[in-house]
């Protein structure tokens, strides 16, 4: 295992000791490669999920720390109980047992199907999908229909970006992409994939939500907390705001 590995995995172990409680400092782990909504900017967990979750526990007097993980990584640490809440996580058949699910989601976004420009394809879902080759990243959830279907050949990568050159080289059918990723994504690489991708279907939309752990002391406090401050900033108009300025 890489020394950097190690010794981001040393200092979790010793942030993640203290539980949550109002005035004192919760850990929260980002997905470091779904900007917009959350991503790894100049070394440092910035995007529309980190406002939100930034906002609602500073409501309630919580101080949060975020680290920069790989979703994946991030996921089995909560379920492992290594980290009190991972974010961007959608509700699914399959994860529904593992995590303590606040009441409200931050916020939606669509698992879009992508193809090459050359497709004649449209209004596809997951049904389509069936037996085919599809680019997906490590970790992500795309909705119950397609995440249940074993009939899929998932070409796994560590990012989404992986996902499209896959599919620029034909190694995959489709990419399954959600929207405002994608979107930011086409644009930051535009002289790559210009004019090469488009949306032929959708696969689901999903709620979004900080997931907590069932296995590290202090979750359900912390859980409770965002949860007080997450109506807190829905009813002070803070969080329409964030939704806003990420727009």
């Amino acid at each position: 295992m890489p020394v950097r590995v190690l010794l981001l995995l040393a200092m979790l172990a010793a942030l993640c000791t203290v539980p949550a409680r109002a005035g004192q400092r919760i850990v929260v782990g980002a997905e470091d490669d779904w900007y917009p909504y959350s991503g790894k900017v100049n070394g440092d967990a910035h995007g529309m999920a980190e406002d939100i979750i930034q906002a609602a526990f500073s409501a309630v007097g919580v101080d949060v720390k975020f680290v920069s993980l790989p979703y994946a990584r991030c996921i089995h640490m909560v379920r492992t109980g290594e980290l009190a809440a991972c974010f961007d996580t959608a509700r699914t058949r399959e994860n529904e047992a593992d995590f303590l699910w606040p009441a409200h989601p931050m916020f939606s976004s669509k698992a879009l199907i992508y193809a090459r420009a050359d497709s004649q394809e449209h209004d596809l879902g997951p049904a389509a999908l069936h037996g085919k080759r599809v680019a997906v990243t490590n970790g992500y959830e795309y909705g119950s229909d397609f995440d249940g279907d074993i009939t899929v050949i998932r070409e796994v990568t560590n990012q989404t970006i992986y996902s499209f050159r896959m599919l620029e080289l034909g190694r995959v059918q489709y990419v399954l992409a959600f929207e405002k990723v994608a979107n930011y994504l086409l644009s930051a690489n535009q002289r790559e994939f210009e004019g090469k991708f488009r949306v032929v279907g959708l696969s689901a939309q999903n709620d979004l939500y900080c997931v907590f752990s069932r296995k590290f002391p202090g979750a359900e406090a912390a859980l409770d907390n965002f949860n007080r401050g997450f109506e807190m900033i829905q009813a002070n108009g803070t969080y329409r705001t964030i939704l806003t300025t990420w727009r």
